[in-house]
């Protein structure tokens, strides 16, 4: 933390030398520089233990861990918190012509750490630079997954830090962004990413904390994704499909010792959406199906479809899942929102492997059978203020029974339902 305090000193001594500009913009040599953020503070209340990060604040979906010796369900216990982690700040940054382009950077951070184990530290969000022709862009660095907000920023509005998610992807990562303009109203988007803090799942045994995504980095091919989005008079439609490529163990072992393996696993995505903006109107409409959408923090995963005792090599079959989500969000100073998602899994595209009566699975919830969200949302915008009051009904079945391993399904499923009360301040500059 003096780290941070050093810099933020001296980051105050650099504006108070130069000419500050309307809109907290600072001219710095031959760069301006527009500082924004907010502070924000929330309280929240479950009355289901569920799938989170940041100390619950970050709830995905209720997490069913079977029931206790009188029969009552292990994770249908109250829990409460309040925090201010999520507070951010950020630069836009435009600099001078380049190459015949535009330039701009833009560096975001904000105190959610490693949300799993060291939160209220500082990470990164976003950190990219970019060039911009008459009808060419390139955008170099760290930002949101395409897929997250297509085009003209149609992501989920919601009272909630996780924006949708699992209904929507929930994913910042390292890429090379070109983006072509074939009209006035249509562009075509060529993105290649590799993973950082959002991470496919791999079998690896490494406490290093670097290990997190390994299954990529050694996979050596970056996900590619490619997407075509119209916008016109608020109106914004777009499709895009990605390919992904991981490599989920690099050693196996078996009867006859350890052996190195680069066997891959390969994972497709589709997404379109349908959205609108007006002064006092948002709508977005929005449906995936894809495989393997974990480093998107979506539900699914892959599983061992083929075993040699031998080597301990194995094969790989994915989840196939679908996602939608409806969000309409009305007002200004008075604000009223709506949230409607749903999840549903279609089972393995081939059989899994049977290790004496289980299966080898990775990913997030793939014994999900259905998840649903409903979120209205009631909020006060005062200035610099927001005051936001939230019910999230989060709903999911897991599977239960009988396993099919020619599907990777079960029989049947049990129910886990989560009513969360969220209270929201937020200051934003």
């Amino acid at each position: 933390m003096n780290k941070f305090f050093s810099i933020a000193w001296i980051f105050l001594v650099l504006t108070g030398i130069t000419h500050a500009q309307d809109q907290n913009f600072v001219q710095v040599g031959k760069a301006s520089v527009q500082l924004y953020g907010f502070v924000r503070s929330e309280y929240y209340y479950d009355s289901y233990k569920g799938v989170n990060a940041a100390q619950d604040n970050f709830y995905l979906v209720p997490l069913y861990k079977g029931q206790d010796g009188n029969g009552e369900d292990l994770n249908r216990q109250g829990i409460t918190g309040f925090t201010a982690m999520a507070t951010r700040f950020g630069m836009n940054i435009t600099g001078p012509e380049i190459l015949g382009a535009k330039s701009s950077a833009n560096f975001e951070t904000d105190f959610a750490g490693i949300v799993s184990c060291y939160p209220e530290v500082l990470r990164l969000r976003k950190a990219y630079v970019k060039l911009d022709w008459e009808k060419t862009s390139l955008l170099v660095g760290q930002t949101w997954h395409p897929l997250w907000n297509g085009s003209g920023a149609f992501f989920p509005q919601v009272g909630g830090l996780n924006t949708g998610s699992p209904y929507n992807p929930f994913n910042r990562s390292p890429q090379v962004d070109f983006d072509y303009r074939m009209s006035k109203t249509l562009t075509l988007s060529l993105t290649a990413l590799y993973e950082q803090q959002y991470a496919s799942k791999g079998f690896y045994d490494t406490p290093n904390t670097n290990s997190t995504n390994l299954a990529k980095r050694n996979a050596g091919i970056p996900e590619l994704v490619a997407g075509l989005y119209y916008n016109s008079g608020g109106v914004s439609v777009g499709v895009a499909g990605a390919f992904n490529v991981i490599q989920p163990i690099d050693v196996t072992e078996g009867t006859e010792g350890k052996f190195k393996t680069e066997e891959l696993n390969t994972s497709f995505v589709g997404m379109t959406y349908l959205g609108y903006k007006s002064d006092k109107l948002f709508v977005l409409a929005k449906g995936m199906l894809g495989q393997n959408m974990v480093n998107m923090l979506m539900l699914g995963g892959y599983g061992v479809k083929d075993y040699d005792a031998a080597t301990g090599a194995m094969t790989y079959t994915n989840y196939s899942n679908y996602s939608s989500l409806l969000n309409i969000v009305y007002g200004n100073e008075y604000q009223v929102g709506f949230l409607a998602g749903l999840s549903g899994n279609l089972g393995t595209a081939e059989e899994l492997y049977n290790f004496d009566g289980a299966a080898k699975t990775l990913g997030l919830m793939p014994n999900i059978k259905q998840a649903c969200r409903v979120a209205p949302y009631f909020a006060y915008n005062y200035k610099n203020l927001r005051f936001v009051a939230e019910y999230e009904l989060d709903s999911a079945d897991y599977g239960t029974g009988n396993f099919d391993f020619k599907d990777g399904l079960y029989e049947d499923t049990t129910n886990a339902t989560n009513h969360r009360i969220l209270l929201m301040l937020m200051y934003n500059f």
